[in-house]
C-alpha cells in the first residue's frame, strides 16, 4: 500500500541519518581523544568540552549562531574566538574551530556522548545502571560498588533508580545485559542484608 511503502521508505531516512551521525560523532570523539598525550590533559579537555556542551545546551542563542548554515564561518569563528580565548586549553579551541571548519559543530552533543565513553574507556570505567526497590543507603551502596568494581574489574560508575515494582532486590544492567551469575547472588544477598537492617539503622 502506498501510504505504507512511504512510511517505511521515511523510517529508513531517519535510521540512516541516525546512524550516519553516530559514525560521524564517533570519528571526531577519536580524533579528539587521539590528540591528547598528557593524562593531566585528559582531564582539562574533559571538563572544557562539557562545559561547552552546557553552554550549547543552556544558550539556544548561541548554539543556533554557530549551527545556523546562513551565517559566515567568519563570523562563527569570530564569536568563538570571543566568548573562549583565555578560557580554554588551545587543544579544545582549534577543535571547535576545526568543527566550524568542517561545519560538523551541530553533532557537538553526539560527540560529547562519545568522547565521554572514550574518556571512561580510557580511566578503565563502566557505567552500570543499578534498579532497587528503596533507596539503599551509602553503606549499601559502597558494599555495592565495591561488588560490581572486583566482579567486572573495572571502576563502576553507578547510575541508580528507585522502582517498586523490584519486589526485595536490585537489578544491575551493564551495556544492556542484565549482571547473572556469581555477582547476582552478591546483589541479592545485599538486598537481604538491607531487609535485615532496620530503617533507623542503615547508613544514609
Amino acid at each position: 500500500m502506498p501510504g505504507i511503502a512511504s512510511s517505511s521508505r521515511t523510517s529508513s531516512r531517519i535510521w540512516e541519518t541516525s546512524v550516519a551521525d553516530l559514525i560521524v560523532s564517533a570519528r571526531y570523539a577519536e580524533a579528539l581523544i587521539g590528540a591528547i598525550e598528557d593524562p593531566g590533559q585528559l582531564d582539562t579537555v574533559n571538563e572544557e568540552i562539557l562545559a561547552i556542551d552546557a553552554i550549547m545546551r543552556e544558550n539556544a542563542g548561541f548554539a543556533s549562531f554557530v549551527e545556523d548554515p546562513s551565517v559566515p564561518i567568519e563570523d562563527k569563528h569570530g564569536l568563538v574566538d570571543k566568548v573562549f580565548t583565555g578560557r580554554l586549553s588551545q587543544l579544545t579551541l582549534d577543535y571547535l574551530h576545526l568543527l566550524l571548519n568542517k561545519h560538523r559543530i551541530d553533532q557537538f552533543g553526539g560527540i560529547v556522548k562519545e568522547f565521554t565513553r572514550l574518556v571512561e574507556a580510557r580511566r578503565n570505567q563502566i557505567r552500570v545502571k543499578v534498579t532497587m526497590a528503596v533507596d539503599l543507603g551509602a553503606d549499601v551502596m559502597d558494599r555495592l560498588k565495591r561488588a560490581l568494581d572486583s566482579s567486572l574489574g573495572k571502576d563502576c560508575i553507578l547510575e541508580t533508580t528507585v522502582d517498586s515494582r523490584v519486589i526485595g532486590g536490585v537489578v544491575a544492567v551493564v551495556e544492556n545485559q542484565v549482571i547473572d551469575g556469581s555477582l547476582r547472588t552478591a546483589l541479592d544477598e545485599l538486598a537481604k542484608d538491607l531487609i535485615a537492617t532496620p530503617l533507623n539503622q542503615r547508613t544514609v
